[in-house]
């Protein structure tokens, strides 16, 4: 009967494809099943929500690049090595890692969940997450963080947005970690409560990278020290630009006491 109604309701209204608009046919293989495996692709977590061309439209950010912050350089560059940035002017965080590229279908998809309030996107998003998780810390078990921390919002933000993505992306992280015990990681958790965002910036959209870092200078204070002393933490939000924002989260954390602070985000720019 389920099966007939979706049909049913396929049929007089069409899914249409989140990027480009395109109408896209029923694929009973269109299954969110197909994401429970670490081997998932964009085109995996995603086929719910983009056509096939736009499917398509993804690049990863992976090797080579910046061991320490991400940076991904050319093709014609064989082996991963530091940046020119990370050798002047090291970060405070360990290794920085993100999903893809913010470009095309994967910069569409994460407007339209931070911005157009499509919160449903935080769980196929959050298995492109626990991905690039596991291409982090795959056997390096002991390098694994204690806790995962999302990058907090000023409560102005927060109060007119809704909801803080870094969070909805750290909770489905570490909730399909959890649902998935084979993958070899112990449980992850989230704690919000240990970064608070204490004074409220300007958007850093439009500002060069020297801006941003003025911009967020002394931004966010721990509120829980004890929470972060001698712990391994990891940072989640959605885009590294320029990486003024986590570099000063990390910062502030390191300052109060942690261990080592990563960072995990859904693309860079």
């Amino acid at each position: 009967m389920f099966r007939i109604i979706k049909a049913f309701a396929e049929a007089i209204f069409p899914s249409r494809c989140l990027n480009c608009r395109a109408f896209m046919r029923p694929d009973p293989r269109r299954d969110e099943k197909l994401c429970a495996t670490i081997e998932l692709t964009f085109g995996q977590a995603m086929n719910r929500f983009l056509c096939s061309a736009c499917l398509m439209d993804f690049q990863p950010a992976q090797s080579p690049l910046c061991p320490r912050c991400g940076t991904v350089f050319d093709a014609f560059e064989v082996e991963d090595h530091l940046c020119e940035n990370c050798v002047i002017a090291p970060s405070h965080f360990h290794q920085a890692r993100a999903a893809g590229i913010y470009e095309g279908a994967l910069r569409r998809i994460i407007q339209d969940f931070k911005f157009r309030f499509k919160i449903h996107l935080a769980k196929p998003l959050g298995l492109l997450m626990l991905h690039t998780f596991h291409g982090m810390y795959e056997q390096k078990a002991s390098t694994v963080p204690d806790i995962l921390v999302p990058v907090p919002l000023h409560t102005i933000r927060l109060r007119n947005r809704g909801f803080n993505q870094a969070f909805l992306l750290a909770n489905h992280l570490t909730d399909l970690n959890r649902q998935h015990p084979d993958l070899g990681f112990p449980v992850l958790k989230t704690d919000p409560d240990i970064l608070l965002r204490c004074r409220q910036t300007r958007p850093q959209v439009g500002l060069n990278k020297d801006l941003r870092k003025t911009n967020i200078a002394n931004a966010f204070r721990v509120t829980a020290p004890e929470k972060a002393a001698e712990k391994h933490i990891l940072l989640i939000d959605d885009v590294y630009t320029t990486g003024a924002t986590v570099d000063e989260c990390a910062r502030i954390l390191i300052q109060a006491g942690a261990a080592r602070v990563d960072v995990l985000t859904l693309a860079r720019a």
